[in-house]
């Protein structure tokens, strides 16, 4: 069941570290190391829900992600805006 937060357009505070970048025509939100930076040995997708990958929460949580696994996070815009 989903929290009630959910149903009020509820986001968590906080600045997102990533960055937007473009892969194969289709944008994407990206973080942890960079490319320039170095190779990660895994990488994480996480693909949005009806609300898209600009949402603040999905872009924290994709933060969280690459922060606690040392991966590479990509959060694809599948649904073109």
């Amino acid at each position: 069941m989903s929290c009630a937060e959910c149903y009020t357009g509820h986001t968590r505070p906080g600045v997102p570290g990533g960055i937007e970048v473009e892969i194969h025509g289709i944008k994407a939100y990206v973080a942890g190391s960079q490319p320039a930076e170095n190779v990660p040995e895994a990488l994480i997708v996480i693909i949005s829900d009806a609300f898209g990958w600009k949402t603040n929460n999905i872009r924290l949580l994709a933060d969280s992600y690459a922060r606690r696994t040392a991966c590479r996070v990509y959060v694809p815009d599948f649904m073109n805006g």
